[in-house]
């Protein structure tokens, strides 16, 4: 049995006989590509966010060593035109990197471990077609040019030995070569019918171009046309939650904040554990070591450390520069290369310029790295936050406008000071501490008649005393109008479902005396609850 040329369909059976949310139609764009100028595609997506399954339904479609006809009649794509043109009716190449690394015992001769592995399938499949027996793209060739067959390779986490042995620059050399040998070659088209290459990091750059600069690159940054394929969207989620007796509004609190192509998208990984265990918390953060992150929120690149722990309280930091960031740790020289990393890795989201912590689920990930990092900023920051939550609590008006003009001086620059969007981060920064007992801050939540300016609600979890909180933040008025407007908006109608008690904090900064006022009131729910929150 073939385990890297024309392999059976059994992998991907397993997936579509378990639980599987159809992701077929990625097909149709693959089959517009063969054979033609676009035929090299690069995908890479964070971990866990089902680059193998897809690696596995592409084999499963083209190859010759299976009959995949009665697996995909029960999916979307077998009702596009091209689809049984195309199918089972390939020779596909499919290398799993990381898994060959490990068969290989380590990455010592690991490229010419790969060469053998597929010219001894290819031998016993093309006998006597081809003379070399030491360069897999030459011998590819060879048997073109003698049967006229051609090939279709997957490459499933081609990134292995960049993200895994960064420090072995000779190697990383040698395996790009090789890729290029085999994609890049004057015979390449000839040759290759569709190359798809998936894995977390983008393709390695030499100066400012790609090494491989025949491909498409679709990244978590620019997924183009296969965004709808990259996770779970969240109307299949839904569906999930529906046909599970899920939570949704609970789901989405947990596991939403990815946006690609204007779809919101959620981890597969993370929801098919939720299926399993019935039981919101994090899963994705199981699934690997967040050393290197530790590392790198360490190296505090032009003040990352600060915007990481605004981040963990809602912040969102503009992302300027996200071709600095070259595959490899080594290669982050600034802050940008650092959050571009991050975010390829799925630690953060990036939307319109800015890059945030996506949800609960990688925010109670990103608290562990910083907590273990044992920073002393980080906890003097938790420390004087928790003061002002409690003063919060207890409606302590002066003493929350004092800490506010304080974090605002600390905080913020003499050139962003006057800013409005800087007083909101300010406040988010100055309650830090909720990020024990309630969910990531909602910025512009729509209530009522208008959008709540921040919404803290508690977790599910936490101390059913702990009251929500909705903040609004006024410029050049007073903290009266924002307490007027809460009310006159019905800005607590969004927390409808929430039985707990609701503080209302009306914050106001006045830019020509620098002068911050607070006005605080707490507002007991008169209304019986039908479910808990």
């Amino acid at each position: 049995m073939s385990e890297y040329l024309n392999c059976g369909n059994e992998s991907f059976f397993s997936e579509v006989d378990n639980y599987y949310v159809d992701k077929s139609e990625t097909l149709a764009i693959l089959n517009n590509s063969l054979n033609k100028r676009d035929r090299y595609i690069c995908l890479t997506r964070p971990r866990r966010f089902g680059k193998s399954v897809n690696a596995k339904m592409i084999n499963a479609y083209y190859s010759k060593g299976c009959d995949s006809k009665e697996l995909f009649s029960v999916l979307k794509f077998a009702n596009e035109p091209s689809f049984e043109r195309e199918l089972n009716k390939h020779n596909v190449i499919s290398l799993d990197i990381v898994k060959m690394i490990g068969a290989n015992n380590g990455i010592n001769g690991i490229i010419e471990y790969i060469t053998n592995q597929v010219i001894a399938e290819l031998e016993r499949t093309f006998p006597n077609s081809f003379t070399t027996k030491n360069n897999l793209f030459k011998a590819l060739s060879e048997i073109n040019s003698k049967t006229g067959e051609k090939f279709i390779v997957i490459i499933d986490e081609w990134d292995g030995i960049f993200r895994d042995h960064s420090h072995d620059e000779k190697l990383e050399i040698d395996y790009v070569d090789f890729l290029r040998t085999m994609f890049k070659g004057n015979d390449s088209d000839r040759v290759i019918e569709l190359a798809y290459i998936t894995g977390i990091l983008p393709i390695k750059r030499y100066n400012t171009q790609s090494a491989l600069n025949n491909f498409t690159e679709y990244t978590v940054l620019s997924s183009g046309d296969f965004s709808p394929f990259y996770g779970f969207t969240e109307d299949e989620v839904k569906v999930i939650c529906k046909e599970h007796d899920l939570d949704f509004n609970e789901t989405r609190r947990w596991y939403d904040g990815y946006v690609l192509g204007g779809l919101h998208m959620y981890n597969p990984n993370s929801i098919m554990q939720l299926i399993k265990f019935k039981e919101h918390k994090s899963y994705w953060g199981n699934t690997a070591s967040f050393e290197s992150v530790s590392d790198l929120i360490s190296m505090n690149f032009e003040g990352l450390k600060d915007d990481i722990f605004m981040m963990l309280d809602g912040s969102k930091i503009p992302l300027r520069d996200t071709l600095g960031f070259n595959v490899s740790l080594s290669s982050i020289k600034t802050k940008d290369d650092a959050m571009t990393y991050l975010t390829h890795l799925g630690y953060l989201a990036y939307t319109n310029g800015r890059v945030y912590v996506p949800n609960e689920e990688v925010r109670i990930i990103l608290k562990k790295v910083v907590e273990d990092c044992h920073f002393d900023e980080y906890i003097r920051l938790i420390k004087d936050s928790q003061e002002i939550l409690e003063k919060t609590y207890e409606g302590d008006c002066t003493y929350v406008a004092d800490c506010i003009r304080k974090y605002h001086s600390k905080y913020s620059s003499v050139i962003k000071y006057n800013s409005e969007e800087t007083l909101s981060y300010v406040v988010q920064n100055a309650y830090l501490a909720c990020i024990e007992n309630y969910y990531k801050p909602v910025r512009e939540m729509p209530s009522g008649e208008g959008f709540a300016d921040i919404l803290y609600i508690p977790k599910r979890e936490a101390d059913r005393n702990i009251p929500a909180l909705v903040i609004e933040l006024k410029w050049n008025k007073d903290a009266q109008t924002a307490l007027e407007q809460i009310k006159e908006k019905l800005y607590t109608e969004s927390l409808e479902d929430y039985c707990g008690n609701i503080i209302l904090v009306g914050i106001n900064y006045d830019k020509a005396t620098k002068e911050h006022s607070c006005l605080i009131e707490q507002m007991k729910k008169n209304v019986e609850c039908i479910k808990s929150f």
